[in-house]
């Protein structure tokens, strides 16, 4: 085979088409993902950047059968879009710039659907010879096929303990000679998708378009050859300083009646509270970061009195970082009070995420670095922090929390998923999980699933009295 890269995509579209066609999103993702990052691997230098992005995407990958819940399989995927645009690209700068390096190749290759087919059966054998060449395989091949599966049939009959030991070979052909050919609308939508996927994976269309942008890693500014105005310093100056005594005012109220003099009130106003808190914070600081770079992008990172800006631009950020604080207290009054939700759940994550961003504001400053700085970091920084989310459970997180709690909402706890059926068991022995509507649901999908949508959950479930 001149071109072993075609036999790699119709294996690895194969293998799509068995593992995925009418089973749940679990163990079968993991070995799908292993087995791309297998052959991706063969392309990305050796380096140590490399080594852990590979492991970002094995753990991603293993959260998926472990954990199984849908952010943890969305960000397996875009996790796996992030390592997969570093092998069509390794000079990418971003996390951000890698996935979008992958999903543009996936777009260039629809316009070469017919290039995969058409490179298997040139490598094969030339024009001329090809409709021989094809012939001879079926020749050699058809008979070693028929002995095989007469045999197998005949010894399976002969031999019970041959039959339980080779069943699973019996399973495959039936699925392969009985399912595979069979024609339907969404089994060829299906394997569509899966082609039009693994050629973006396999082919490299190496396009320009982006290129220099994906592959720019300078951070740093370069010193003004000219005279700095005041004017300038000036409006940064004053606009900062009164920036900060509007923030001072907020955060002062905030310190003085909800950190150490919060009062109990009702769960409207509390969500108003939290709610009007996270709104605030995500405005201020998007103002925050358009304000400051548009300060700190050049000129003024030079100039004689740069500190004092320096200082004010620190100093805002810090009263940003304890809007955050507030924010958290607010939410964690709101959960202690009325209980927790993937809502409350997400802003603990936004709030992780604003603090990531902070920082490398900060740094910024500090080391005098361009927008380019910010936007490289926080990629990468933000994945790993998606990673963390994608190994937490959520529903048993929340289950476990509000069941703890005297005045817990049952309905709302039994609304969801199965991760939530142990904690509610054990909190509520009186209660069996085939009583669950959650359950019952669970038990009649997974009949028609196989080994290849295992999860850990299945496991618990299934050893759960």
């Amino acid at each position: 085979m001149k071109n072993p890269k075609n036999l790699s995509f119709f294996f690895c579209l194969t293998v799509y088409y068995f593992i995925f066609w009418q089973e749940n999103i679990a163990l079968n993702l993991f070995i799908f993902d292993i087995l791309l990052l297998g052959f991706s691997y063969q392309q990305m230098p050796k380096n140590l950047k490399t080594k852990i992005l590979l492991t970002i995407a094995f753990l991603s990958s293993a959260s998926v059968p472990l954990i199984n819940t849908d952010a943890s399989i969305l960000i397996n995927v875009l996790i796996m879009g992030v390592v997969l645009g570093y092998s069509l690209l390794p000079e990418i700068n971003s996390a951000v710039s890698a996935g979008l390096v992958f999903f543009i190749n996936i777009t260039l290759n629809i316009r070469h659907l017919a290039a995969p087919i058409t490179n298997l059966f040139e490598g094969m054998a030339s024009k001329s010879t090809l409709f021989d060449q094809v012939l001879k395989i079926i020749k050699i091949g058809v008979l070693p096929v028929v002995l095989f599966v007469v045999f197998l049939v005949l010894f399976q009959n002969a031999n019970p303990i041959f039959l339980e030991k080779t069943l699973f070979l019996q399973n495959a052909l039936e699925t392969f000679f009985t399912n595979f050919p069979t024609f339907s609308v969404p089994r060829t939508v299906f394997t569509i998708f899966g082609y039009i996927f693994l050629a973006g994976v396999f082919f490299n269309r190496n396009f320009q378009f982006g290129h220099n942008y994906f592959t720019n890693k300078n951070t740093s500014i370069e010193p003004p050859t000219e005279s700095i105005k005041n004017d300038m310093f000036q409006t940064a100056t004053i606009s900062l300083f009164t920036l900060n005594a509007l923030l001072l005012s907020v955060n002062f109220i905030d310190i003085q009646y909800l950190w150490f003099n919060f009062s109990v009130t009702s769960a409207p106003e509390m969500s108003k509270l939290v709610h009007s808190g996270t709104y605030l914070l995500i405005v201020s600081v998007i103002i925050s970061i358009i304000v400051l770079l548009f300060f700190f992008k050049g000129d003024l990172n030079f100039h004689k009195k740069s500190k004092i800006l320096v200082v004010l631009a620190i100093t805002w950020i810090a009263q940003n970082a304890i809007l955050v604080g507030s924010v958290f207290i607010r939410n964690f009054k709101y959960v202690e009070m009325y209980g927790l939700t993937h809502k409350r759940i997400g802003v603990y994550i936004f709030l992780i995420l604003t603090l990531v961003g902070l920082f490398t504001i900060t740094w910024k400053i500090i080391k005098k670095q361009n927008f380019n700085f910010i936007f490289i970091y926080n990629s990468w920084a933000f994945m790993v922090v998606f990673l963390i989310v994608s190994f937490v459970d959520f529903d048993k997180i929340i289950a476990e929390n509000n069941l703890k709690r005297p005045n817990c909402d049952m309905e709302y706890v039994k609304s969801l998923s199965i991760h939530a059926i142990p904690s509610i068991l054990k909190y509520h022995p009186e209660l069996k999980k085939e009583d669950l509507k959650t359950y019952k649901r669970y038990k009649q999908e997974s009949e028609n699933f196989t080994w290849l949508s295992w999860t850990l959950i299945d496991y618990r479930l299934q050893n759960l009295k």
